[in-house]
């Protein structure tokens, strides 16, 4: 009986036998791929992803970091005041911050950009 599995990604064709109940199966020594043996690669950084935008309407208070600065993925970057609570808006990715769009005492609406990383 032939089979298709897929593996990462990549679609393989396999013969199988069915074997009666009862019947040992041979075991034999099978050299498994290198690229099974390796860690997933992860996808590269799409720029839309180093754009922070705000989840929620609300005012700014602070930008807890300055332009240039490094920060890793959710260290906060800027600081959101809605409904008397603040709100800690983090890096959506490691990067550098390019530039800010909002200034503290802005209103700001969700999906708004906040600013940029590099």
């Amino acid at each position: 009986m032939k089979l298709r599995i897929t593996v990462e990604g990549q679609s393989y064709e396999v013969d199988v036998e069915v074997l009666p109940e009862g019947d040992e199966a041979e075991e034999s020594e099978m050299e498994v791929p290198p690229s099974i043996l390796q860690p997933p690669l992860l996808p590269d950084t799409r720029p839309e992803d180093r754009i922070l935008r705000s989840p929620i309407a609300g005012v700014v208070v602070s930008l807890a970091a300055v332009p240039e600065q490094c920060v890793k993925q959710n260290d906060p970057v800027v600081i959101i005041e809605a409904m008397k609570m603040q709100t800690a808006i983090g890096a959506p990715v490691d990067g550098t911050i390019q530039e800010y769009h909002v200034a503290p005492g802005e209103s700001v609406k969700p999906g708004q950009k906040l600013c940029t990383l590099a």
